[in-house]
């Protein structure tokens, strides 16, 4: 068949409806993954047959293998993975429960290795194959009071880096994107149950800015993308000089807590 197919997870959230709007224009048909199946719903009734809806726990071996066979049975094949189904459990490490950390380990890094894994035999049988990852800005630089989340955000940028090399035989591009923090309901729970002073440094952007990010990785065949670009540099700069995080971050800190409240109002509007 002509028209790509991607699978994306987490595609009942903000960032994963954003991406789906921007394939479709683009003329790719979306496998949506989620395990809210009544958003799923709605999606399969907004976009029809631009789009199939499937019932997926990423964390669940077998969930993924079903998921993954029902998609080369309808279309044959499997171009694009977009691993974005994530989740933040905020909270200083002291106080974390053996709950709390599982769970964003058995998402975050372990759900985008299980999707890898099971479908990278159908993305080397692809023309022009592609995995894209959603990390987090975390995933360059520390977030206090996420360190789990920041610990599985970091091991994210490793393996897909090196997936990035060791895939390329196959021709497979692999990329992994960075963003600041997004206006999403992810980004409200955040502001409400303690996130970290640092999400708030800045305006969140727009589910709209991660989605073309994603495209562009596809497009370019870049290992890595931050999004906005311009906090690229600077947050690699920073982490050559772990003093100077050390330093810097106790004062960031403080300019976060006092840029939360009106964020907060903001991600409300």
């Amino acid at each position: 068949m002509d028209t790509k197919v991607a699978i994306i997870t987490g595609a009942a959230g903000g960032i994963g409806r954003a991406i789906t709007a921007e394939f479709i224009k683009k003329n790719i048909t979306c496998v949506l993954a989620d395990i809210n199946k009544k958003a799923l719903a709605d999606l399969q009734k907004q976009y029809g047959d631009k789009v199939y809806g499937l019932y997926c726990d990423i964390t669940d071996i077998k969930s993924v293998k079903s998921m993954a066979n029902k998609v080369i049975k309808k279309y044959r094949a499997i171009d694009i993975l977009v691993n974005n189904a994530g989740i933040i459990e905020p909270n200083l490490f002291e106080d974390a429960s053996y709950k709390e950390i599982m769970h964003q380990i058995q998402v975050n890094v372990m759900g985008p290795i299980n999707c890898t894994y099971e479908v990278l035999p159908y993305l080397k049988k692809s023309k022009i194959p592609s995995i894209v990852t959603i990390a987090s800005l975390a995933g360059i630089v520390p977030e206090t009071y996420s360190s789990i989340y920041t610990a599985t955000k970091f091991a994210l940028r490793g393996l897909f880096l090196t997936l990035h090399i060791e895939l390329k035989k196959h021709n497979i591009h692999v990329a992994t994107v960075f963003p600041d923090s997004v206006n999403t309901p992810m980004l409200q729970y955040e502001a409400t149950h303690g996130g970290s002073p640092l999400t708030f440094l800045s305006k969140p952007q727009k589910p709209e800015d991660v989605a073309k990010a994603v495209l562009k990785a596809i497009d370019t065949r870049k290992p890595e993308i931050v999004v906005p670009s311009s906090q690229g540099f600077i947050t690699r700069f920073i982490m050559v000089f772990p003093r100077a995080v050390v330093t810097l971050w106790p004062l960031l800190e403080k300019m976060g807590s006092k840029n939360k409240k009106s964020i907060h109002k903001l991600i409300k509007s």
